[in-house]
């Protein structure tokens, strides 16, 4: 099974290769991005965000900068990290990672009890052997190692793995972020590439009870721990998938009930399709969380629900009347799906602001507003320095003014 999903991975040290994590997306397909630190790769501040961001280790320290390393840019990364976490991607942390995630979260990273280095015992939590992503792993399990420090703890995560050494090998900061201290994509060619590069991290293993020697190392058989990896990731991105689609055919199901609810009106029909895949579009590039998301599309589905009554109540579609007669409307028209009482509420009060510029306060809202006036825009033949009127003054997103751009002023900037 190929599983349609953007990987995207960090890595630090040209030594410290992604291992498992790309063998695995490999394997199921996955377009994968890496973003080499060594080589100076910029870090995306904007646009789409990955479903499944993997940031690896390193020989660095989370408390460093660019100016003690200036191929590490800490900042950057957390910054990603909490992009990804707010917008409902999947983040996995290993090593350095995992405690730039835990930073990013709002916990600083702190040193290990041992300096660990080689295969070693790792024990699930009662929290691990819970977790239903780490359903294939047994109670006690080998990982790679090769750190001195670990991440920090937040109030509200879980800690899965500890070993004897280190009490946090496996942190679950949120539904779809881990930190894994422990190594799992290890293999041979990773452990001996580290050797290489660090041999005095090995040095004096009587004086570090938790160092195994650089034989253990580069002869040990991975094989058991990638498989454990590889089932922790398929499980986790299944759930990530199906809930994915679960919200798609819920947006399709309400799409063609507003279709069915617009009469045959074809100017209706052909504005709520032209506002809800520019919606759809601008939200998926400025990496709307999957929740906000799916209240955009379906705010953009029901924007003008209120036309045919305005039609017949005022005699025209004033934006003003559709603002006030919209919000019982498509509360009434959702009553029968299964959208939570909240997800109901912001797309009535969307839907009953979308002609309203002022105090906007969020980018549902924002989006719904540029969606709305693109289209209005395209279709009423308005002339270039009147869109980019309207792009200084109102829009608020890159990817919004980028669009209005391309689809009305042949894509040239101004």
């Amino acid at each position: 099974m190929s599983f349609p999903l953007n990987v995207q991975i960090i890595q630090h040290e040209e030594f410290v290769a992604p291992g498992e994590y790309l063998r695995w997306a490999e394997r199921r397909g996955c377009p994968v991005s890496i973003t080499q630190c060594w080589a100076l790769d910029a870090f995306p501040e904007t646009g789409a965000l990955p479903d499944l961001l993997v940031v690896l280790g390193g020989s660095q320290n989370p408390g460093m900068t660019e100016a003690d390393d200036p191929h590490f840019f800490a900042a950057a990364e957390k910054a990603l990290i909490r992009r990804c976490a707010e917008a409902g991607r999947m983040v996995v942390g290993a090593c350095l990672g995992a405690q730039l995630l835990g930073e990013a979260m709002g916990a600083p990273y702190a040193h290990s009890p041992e300096r660990e280095l080689g295969p070693t015992p790792l024990t699930l939590t009662a929290a691990g052997r819970a977790d239903p992503f780490l359903a294939a792993f047994p109670p006690e399990f080998i990982g790679g190692e090769s750190h001195n420090d670990m991440p920090g703890l937040t109030e509200d995560c879980a800690v899965l793995a500890g070993s004897a050494g280190c009490p946090r090998q496996i942190v679950r900061y949120g539904k779809y972020l881990y930190g894994f201290q422990t190594h799992m994509e290890f293999d041979r060619e990773i452990a001996a590439a580290i050797l290489s590069k660090i041999p005095e991290y090995a040095a004096e293993p009587e004086k570090h009870p938790f160092v195994q020697s650089a034989e253990a190392m580069t002869g040990y058989d991975y094989s058991e721990m990638n498989a454990l990896l590889s089932s922790f990731l398929d499980r986790m991105t299944d759930s990530y998938l199906r809930e994915s689609r679960e919200r798609s055919d819920t947006v399709a199901v309400l799409l063609e009930k507003m279709l069915a609810f617009s009469e045959g009106n074809l100017h209706d029909v052909d504005h709520l399709i032209r506002v809800w895949a520019y919606a759809r579009t601008i939200g998926e590039l400025e990496g709307l969380d999957p929740e906000t998301q799916y209240i955009l599309e379906t705010a953009a589905i029901t924007h003008d629900i209120a036309c045919p009554l305005c039609r017949e109540k005022y005699g025209n579609t004033n934006g003003r009347h559709q603002e006030e007669e919209g919000g019982p409307l498509v509360c009434a028209f959702l009553k029968s799906s299964n959208l939570r009482e909240a997800e109901v509420d912001r797309i009535a009060f969307l839907v009953s602001h979308h002609h309203t510029f002022t105090d906007v306060d969020g980018l549902d809202w924002q989006i719904l507003l540029e969606a709305d006036m693109l289209a209005n825009a395209g279709e009423n033949g308005w002339p270039r320095e009147r869109v980019e009127q309207f792009v200084e003054r109102f829009c608020k997103t890159e990817s919004g003014a980028r669009l209005i751009r391309a689809v009305l002023c042949q894509g040239e900037a101004p």
